[in-house]
């Protein structure tokens, strides 16, 4: 009978075999090894790949040796004394080698002194914390992930190390087998979407886009570049620089006395084209004539040297077609050169960076024309008082001639009278109204007049004065009980006002309006209900804001003034106005005060 060839890997560096690998993992052959082959000894791989039943691997050391050599990850073999034996085609590039005889014909020690070991969080990692050691000295270790840098080239690499321990025939350790599988391109993407985030998190901090831009300068130096330098085009003023970042604040002091002794207009060169261009510009290596050209004089080349300005890439800050500013980083170390690859993610962080810069300039535009506005509000409701108040005198004065003269016409003159004395009456409350709203949106307090009232009798007079002027609604005052408050009469007033009309308005004809007075707990409230249009549920959060309306209420005059006012004024008082509504059914205002002596 035919016995079964046994397998074997020969591994050694030059002339000194280390050992073999065999099917046992360690231990002989034995008898019936050789006499019960398994199926997958009894099958062979021809040097054409084909398999055959009943025969052994034919040249099998050297299919093996094929098999590993072209593995996608990359393998290695360490003895005991910690020598490389073996590294395939993968360990070598990965290791910057482009044969992977060179890497094993090198000592230990030169070996590794290629090669900053790093942890995961990037500190130093000692040799004797490699997976492969620890499986030496404690028979087994986890995978774990090991970053390394190679320092000639600056390359860095991340690897799920997963190491094996093989042991002799005799049972003693001899070699370490470590598998390495590359994640830098997913440990890449995943410190690209890191930063992005750390960087929208920064730019969206504040709205001062001066203060988010000094953040962002910081974060990316060390990790992206020695130097992250950020300038904006202001309107009037022209380029204006508004961070500068690098680890060693010397070199920043450094930086700024350059620019300081020798100005350099950033509207000029590579940063001016850059800025016309709308492009990024990456210069991989600054060379020395560079350096020399760009200086002024001896003095000036020797402090632009000083700077360690070895790599450069010039970005547009762009938002809405427009080059808002520039963000320029530099690397120090040749060796770690901008490379095209690098531009994406340099191009996204500088586009959410002027994203950043063109929000917070339109934020500072509309602030700036709130102002305007309401300083408008508060010009035109203070001058128009006077001419107002005259009006209203003359109205008035006409009306009680009106009322005593006996002539054809009379009742029809005090009529007109009548009614525009309620109009003038109604724009004077209104522009009160834009004066206590311009007041309180700048921040300044309404100077009221609180005196102590009997609620229920304010709004007797209030529900009065409507039932003239809406004859054709029905008015209802329940007076619970008598509840008296320290309150602004003539702003109470308009505050109840507000709310009569409101209900007038977005009522039908001859529908109810109730008004309520009661006291819950130590507070007085006053509760105005109607059976009107009632209030989508989706602007109740939004009504008591300035020159907002309900969305069902368009074809109703109005500007969004009446209820944000009342609400301000009524806090200002030490109350409060809240609503309830069904749309369709109605709606309910109801208006707390502090009761008397609270």
């Amino acid at each position: 009978m035919r016995t079964a060839r046994r397998s074997r890997l020969i591994v050694a560096k030059g002339e000194s075999e280390l050992g073999e690998a065999t099917p046992g993992r360690g231990r002989k052959a034995t008898p019936a090894d050789r006499a019960t082959p398994s199926r997958s000894r009894r099958q062979r791989i021809s040097p054409a790949g084909k398999k055959t039943a009943g025969h052994g691997w034919i040249g099998s050391a050297e299919q093996l040796y094929l098999v590993l050599q072209e593995a996608g990850d990359a393998i290695t073999v360490v003895d005991m004394s910690g020598e490389l034996r073996y590294a395939n085609k993968a360990a070598a590039i990965a290791m910057g080698f482009e044969d992977s005889a060179e890497a094993v014909r090198l000592p230990r020690e030169e070996l590794m002194a290629r090669f900053e070991l790093l942890d995961a969080e990037g500190r130093p990692l000692p040799e004797e914390a490699l997976p492969g050691r620890r499986a030496q000295r404690e028979g087994s270790a986890p995978e774990t992930l090991v970053r390394f840098r190679i320092r000639e080239t600056g390359d860095e690499r991340w690897s799920l190390v997963r190491p094996t321990l093989v042991r002799g025939a005799d049972g003693k350790p001899q070699f370490v087998i470590s598998a390495f599988h590359d994640v830098t391109a997913l440990k890449a993407t995943e410190r690209r979407l890191t930063l992005l985030a750390d960087a929208g998190s920064i730019l969206g901090r504040s709205v001062d886009y001066q203060e988010s831009l000094n953040e962002l300068a910081r974060m990316v130096v060390p990790d992206l570049a020695d130097w992250c330098v950020v300038d904006v085009v202001e309107q009037e003023s022209g380029v204006r620089r508004v961070a500068v970042a690098h680890e060693d604040p010397s070199l920043v002091a450094l930086a700024e006395e350059v620019q300081l002794r020798w100005p350099s207009n950033i509207e000029e060169g590579a940063t001016g084209e850059v800025l016309k261009t709308g492009e990024p510009l990456l210069v991989p290596i600054i060379t020395e004539e560079q350096l020399t050209a760009a200086a002024r004089d001896a003095e000036h080349e020797k402090r632009l040297r000083a700077l360690g300005l070895g790599s450069v890439v010039i970005l547009p800050l762009v938002a809405r077609e427009r080059v808002l500013g520039l963000l320029t980083l530099v690397r120090s170390d040749q060796s770690r050169a901008f490379s095209e690859d690098e531009l994406p993610l340099f191009a996204e962080l500088a586009a959410r960076a002027g994203t950043a810069v063109d929000n917070s300039r339109l934020l500072h535009e509309a602030t700036e024309a709130v102002r305007l506005r309401d300083d408008f509000l508060a010009i035109a409701s203070h001058d128009m008082r006077t001419p107002l108040a005259a009006i209203l005198g003359y109205v008035q004065l006409a009306l009680r001639r009106a009322r005593k003269t006996e002539k054809s016409g009379g009742e029809k003159l005090v009529e007109y009278l009548t009614a525009a004395e309620n109009m003038a009456g109604r724009l004077t409350d209104l522009v009160a109204d834009l004066m206590d709203v311009s007041l309180l949106r700048s921040g300044r307090p309404v100077a009221l007049e609180p005196v102590e009232l009997e609620i229920g009798q304010v709004a007797e007079r209030v529900i009065e004065e409507h039932s003239k002027l809406a004859g054709t609604h029905h008015f209802v005052l329940d007076r619970v009980e008598s509840v008296v408050v320290d309150a602004d009469l003539r702003r109470l007033e308009r505050v109840l006002d507000n709310l009569l009309s409101n209900a007038v308005k977005f009522s039908p004809g001859r529908g109810e309006i109730r008004v309520t007075v009661d006291r819950h707990g130590r507070m007085a409230r006053i509760r105005t209900s109607d059976e009107g249009l009632g209030i989508p549920k989706a602007d109740l959060p939004e009504l008591f804001t300035r020159f907002r309306r309900a969305s069902n209420v368009a074809g109703v005059r109005g500007i969004g003034l009446g209820l944000a006012g009342s609400r301000e004024i009524v806090r200002q008082m030490g109350g409060d106005i809240e609503v309830s509504s069904q749309e369709g059914k109605g709606s309910t205002f109801t208006v707390t005060l502090p009761t008397s002596g609270q």
